[in-house]
C-alpha cells in the first residue's frame, strides 16, 4: 500500500476521552430537554398520587413519562465540555469508592439471599 501512514493516529481516540460537565449557560437544546425532563418527571409524580388516592386517576400507565427524564437528559448532554485528566490520586480514591459500594452491593445481595432462603424454610 502507498502512501503517506501516520504510526500514532488513533481514529478512536477522541471517543474514549472522558466528557466533561454540561456546558453553560444552556443554549436552546439543553433547556427544551430540560423541560421534556421536569414534563416527565411530572407526569410520574401525577401518577403515583393518582394511584395513592391524592388526585384524580388520570393515567393508567407511566411508562410513556418515565422515559421523558432520559430523552431530557440526553438533550441537556448534547453539549460537554472537554474531559479534564485525573490525577492519580484522585483516580485511586474513586476506585476506592466504587469497590467498597461494589462491596456493599454484594453483601446485601447475599444477606437478601440468605433472608429469603431462611424465611422460606420457616426458620
Amino acid at each position: 500500500m502507498s502512501g503517506y501512514r501516520q504510526s500514532n493516529f488513533d481514529p478512536n481516540a477522541a471517543a474514549w476521552s472522558q466528557p466533561g460537565p454540561p456546558l453553560r449557560p444552556y443554549n436552546w437544546v439543553q433547556w427544551t430537554g430540560v423541560a421534556i425532563a421536569v414534563i416527565g418527571a411530572a407526569g410520574c409524580i401525577y401518577y403515583l398520587l393518582g394511584k395513592a388516592g391524592v388526585v384524580p386517576r388520570l393515567l393508567d400507565d407511566a411508562m410513556p413519562f418515565a422515559v421523558l427524564p432520559i430523552i431530557g437528559a440526553t438533550l441537556v448532554n448534547s453539549r460537554r465540555a472537554p474531559g479534564r485528566q485525573l490525577s492519580p490520586e484522585t483516580r485511586r480514591k474513586r476506585l476506592l469508592i466504587i469497590l467498597v459500594a461494589l462491596a456493599v452491593l454484594v453483601l446485601a445481595a447475599v444477606a437478601g439471599f440468605a433472608i429469603a432462603i431462611l424465611k422460606s424454610k420457616g426458620a
